[in-house]
């Protein structure tokens, strides 16, 4: 197959990228383990092969499923499983020990896999009928490249929406829509610099991690340093010490830089780029944090769900305008619509439509796929308007909007003001049912340790705060301090459906 045809994202696959690095830069470490333990594109690429061959020997068949069940910052073995499943024609189904018992077996039921590659740390998770291994006991000796022909339909992945409104749902992720636009040539996320280390502290057995092994290590020159999750300490330590130019947050590590002042232990003067996904990042923290970085900018994405990838837009956040999403990126559609899903005026709120070329994802249970795909368009569930720039001005997730008096209420909009509270270190804003059939605005805050200050008294202050500086309509009529928020093990999201069930009624 000609360099050419490689290039065209028609035909371009995840293996096909690995097997092009491999030959062209064998030496290039794509990928490092808090900047220590390396994995070059010819280690990469040969051991992938080596166990690709023991996973055909042990009768794997084109479509088969197989589990990877990984923890920790086991990262090169994972890699070296994933591509490995990929180059033998399989399907990856990703999980990891954060998930907890009970959702890994879920998973498992759904995937019906064949087998599971785990982590050698832990063991493969039981009851399973399949084989279980780890790559070293698959990993045979032909370091070849394997026969199997993959092509853009074929699936690559199985994996789950965010889980913040009910369990997470599973979907198929076909070659063509993974590898779309990556020839060659092409840079994933070219707003980081691709000349100094880029930080990407995100779990393992993830979508985050089958896109960061996936595709990202292998369409970016920039060595990525991969990290624990959820230690801003440590994150800020590598930042220093490797000069790194570009880092990827989740919104909580962005507050928890912020909170814990890091910035006043570490010199992170090297960062030019953070990006932020995955959850709207509160004005206040955004401040704060490039005060912390003033050579940075924050770059936020927007993709409207899992469904709709690639589809995506960008922009650099703006703190006085914080739902901003920008504008559609090359190969992205948008288009703001009414109940009926025809396209409303400029500026009218909407429900956000998506449209890309590349081959689309579709859920496990097809029955599914009628509400969310429809003449093309992928429905995100979300409401923004379009301005007469063309940029999308988030306003909500559709399940976290709330209805009251008769008004929509953006939660998000609720929330940014009670984070500028100063004693308000976390805030959810949501909707319980009320006695007219529509919803009651409550919110619920974790705040800053003051072992003076009654709870009562500190929810009174912080509603009386927020009555200041809203609307009438938009002032929660409860608020309630927790000591945490319910957040997704894996996404680290915050779960409102889990809030709305603790207090509704109350």
């Amino acid at each position: 197959m000609s360099t050419d045809v490689l290039n065209s994202p028609d035909v371009v696959q995840i293996p096909d990228l690995l097997a092009l690095r491999a030959r062209s830069h064998p030496e290039a470490a794509p990928l490092s383990v808090d900047g220590t333990v390396h994995l070059t594109y010819g280690e990469w690429d040969a051991r992938a092969n080596a166990v690709a061959h023991g996973l055909l020997d042990r009768g794997l068949k084109r479509g088969d499923r197989v589990a990877l069940y990984f923890g920790g910052l086991d990262w090169v073995e994972y890699a070296v499983a994933y591509l490995a499943v990929l180059k033998a024609g399989g399907t990856a189904t990703h999980l990891n020990d954060l998930m907890g018992t009970r959702e890994v077996q879920r998973r498992l039921g759904h995937a019906s896999a064949v087998g599971i590659i785990h982590c050698a740390a832990f063991p493969a998770p039981a009851p399973f009928s399949g084989w279980t291994a780890t790559t070293a006991r698959i990993e045979t000796g032909d370091t070849s490249p394997v026969p199997v022909v993959i092509g853009p339909e074929d699936v690559a992945d199985i994996l789950y929406t965010s889980g913040t409104t009910g369990p997470a749902k599973p979907f198929l992720n076909p070659h063509g829509n993974a590898s779309f636009g990556r020839g060659w040539g092409a840079h994933a996320e070219a707003i980081f610099d691709q000349t100094a280390p880029l930080l990407s502290p995100l779990p393992l057995g993830t979508a985050y991690s089958a896109s960061t092994a996936g595709v990202f290590a292998l369409t970016t020159t920039a060595p990525i340093i991969v990290s624990a999750p959820d230690d801003v300490e440590h994150m800020a330590e590598l930042v220093a010490r490797h000069r790194v130019a570009s880092v990827m947050l989740r919104p909580k590590a962005a507050m928890e830089f912020v909170r814990t002042r890091v910035g006043d232990r570490h010199d992170l003067s090297s960062v030019s780029v953070l990006g932020v996904a995955s959850g709207a990042l509160p004005p206040r923290y955004a401040r704060e944090l490039l005060a912390m970085m003033p050579g940075a900018r924050i770059s936020t994405a927007y993709g409207g769900g899992s469904e709709a990838v690639p589809a995506h837009l960008r922009t650099v956040y703006d703190p006085d305008r914080p739902l901003n999403m920008g504008r559609a990126q090359t190969g992205t559609r948008l288009q703001i619509t009414d109940d009926a899903g025809e396209p409303v005026p400029t500026g009218r709120l909407g429900e956000i439509w998506l449209k890309t070329a590349a081959p689309r994802r579709g859920y496990l249970d097809p029955s599914l796929d009628d509400r969310v795909f429809v003449r093309g368009w992928v429905r995100t569930g979300d409401i923004g308007r379009v301005d007469e720039n063309g940029e999308l001005h988030f306003f909500d997730r559709g399940d976290d909007a709330i209805r009251a008096g008769g008004r929509l209420i953006s939660s998000l909009e609720v929330e940014n003001v009670l984070y500028e509270h100063p004693a308000v270190r976390e805030a959810a804003a949501f909707g319980v049912p009320s006695p007219d059939d529509g919803q009651t605005l409550e919110a619920a805050v974790v705040l800053d340790p003051d072992p003076g200050r009654a709870p009562d008294d500190a929810a009174a202050a912080v509603r009386a705060f927020a009555a200041e500086r809203l609307a009438p309509h938009q002032v929660p009529s409860t608020v309630h301090v927790l000591d945490e928020l319910p957040r997704d093990g894996v996404s680290n999201k915050v779960l409102k459906v889990h809030l709305r069930g603790r207090f509704a009624g109350r």
